[in-house]
């Protein structure tokens, strides 16, 4: 009998014989597009298809640098990807880095920064009694940044001169610190980005001083810092507390949303009027409303020409709330979109009826209105008036959402029966009543 023979593994040059002529035959430029349109994982694997394809992905330009389970071998993924990948960095993204991991991001980073990494985002993960991650001051040396995403670290003072990114387009900060250098870090951080565009700053963490009011009571006061960005198209603050913000004037400004978690957290000191002058010029706003003892827009002055798209959390239980809002609401004219977020847990302190609500009627009040809704509604009397006033005024009115809490002393069928009989200067005004349910 003849011998078996043992099956030899093929050569490199018979993989590229077995692997589809018509691809190793096309130009490298063209195939290292080819592999840049992959995402991370699959762009590498690319490497078994033959000798031809075994390092392109790492001269495959505009290659997304992208992982996002999270999970230890990915990090130490990302660590042999960076030592090989030759060409400059466009995208480098890593998603709920672990916590065994936090120590990758600083080996990154200056790599990074040395491969003129555009668009930057580090999310690290949370866990109990661990501190956030202490990011490197190489985070100042990617001067090539054009986006940059960070999440659940603190952020150390910027070396001297160099507070800034001077290609910075988006700048967007979930749950950092900035320990060590204060809300005056920030300030320069965003200052010394003359490009910013986008910026988002979302529950941060920025020290306060702690003082005791005439009560005993704990009252915390932030340090006053501004918003200097000029070229500011949008713009949203989320937070429990109002940590001391201010905004100068931003002329370009187009989307701002401010959201404080508590309603009415805003500072004691907080001037609403030199707030809203600041953003005369956007076109989409949302704001919670501030819970004061007297009309917090008073001597409102300037005109929202190009306010469109309006969002309010607020309540119609306190006169103030009400003042406050129709105030801003006479100030946008050419509005066409009202959405209310009722606060329900509150119960209503002073009726305002109609003959009050008629008293601060102008002609540019509701004029362009189209569409109002009224979320988490009660349905207490001065919401009812105020649902009747809009219907009675706004002349171009084509829907009305009121979309009710569950538990009402009124029934469904009590409340559609008392808007129906409302008067509508609207032909075309429609109202639609729906009950909510969680």
């Amino acid at each position: 009998m003849e011998a078996r023979h043992k099956r030899r593994p093929p050569s490199p040059d018979a993989a590229d014989d077995a692997a589809p002529p018509n691809l190793n035959s096309l130009p490298t430029d063209l195939l290292e597009k080819i592999v840049s349109c992959l995402p991370i994982r699959d762009a590498v694997r690319t490497s078994a298809v033959s000798r031809v394809w075994r390092h392109l992905w790492e001269s495959a330009p505009g290659l997304a640098l992208s992982w996002d389970d999270g999970a230890d071998p990915a990090a130490r993924a990302a660590d042999a990807v960076l030592a090989r990948y030759s060409r400059a960095v466009c995208i480098f993204r890593f998603d709920y880095l672990p916590v065994p991991s936090f120590s990758h991001a600083d080996c990154w980073v200056p790599l990074l920064a040395g491969k003129g990494v555009q668009a930057l985002q580090l999310w690290f993960s949370k866990a109990r009694d661990v501190e956030p991650h202490y990011m490197s001051v190489s985070i100042f040396s990617c001067r090539e940044l054009i986006h940059l995403n960070l999440a659940v670290c603190d952020i150390p003072a910027a070396p001297s001169g160099l507070a800034g990114f001077p290609n910075l387009t988006t700048l967007y900060l979930q749950e950092v610190g900035f320990p060590e250098s204060g809300v005056r870090g920030l300030e320069a951080l965003i200052a010394e980005s003359p490009l910013l565009e986008a910026l988002t700053l979302s529950n941060l963490w920025i020290p306060e001083e702690e003082d005791e009011d005439d009560d005993g009571d704990q009252d915390y006061e932030f340090e006053a810092w501004v918003i200097q960005a000029p070229n500011l198209r949008e713009l949203s603050i989320e937070s429990e507390y109002d940590h001391g913000w201010q905004i100068e004037e931003l002329p370009f400004i187009e989307q701002v949303e401010i959201r404080c978690e508590i309603s009415g957290s805003y500072s004691s000191n907080r001037d609403f009027v030199k707030l809203l002058t600041g953003l005369a010029r956007v076109s989409k706003l949302e704001l919670v409303m501030p819970l004061r003892e007297d009309n917090a827009f008073e001597g409102l002055s300037c005109t929202f020409e190009n306010l469109k798209d309006l969002s309010l959390r607020t309540d119609f239980c306190t006169l103030p709330n009400i003042l406050s809002t129709l105030c801003l609401l006479k100030n946008a004219p050419n509005l066409e979109k009202l959405f209310f977020e009722i606060c329900c847990c509150n119960l209503q302190e002073f009726e305002v009826g109609v003959d009050l609500l008629n008293a601060e009627w102008t002609d540019s009040l509701f004029a362009n209105l189209r569409s109002v809704t009224m979320e988490l509604a009660t349905c207490q009397s001065n919401e009812m008036h105020f649902i009747q006033f809009v219907l009675s005024k706004a002349r171009h009115l084509q829907e009305f959402h009121v979309l009710v809490c569950e538990g009402r002393s009124r029934s469904n069928e009590e409340l559609i029966v008392e808007i129906a009989k409302y008067r509508r200067t609207s032909p075309e005004a429609k109202v639609f009543f729906k009950t909510m349910v969680f």
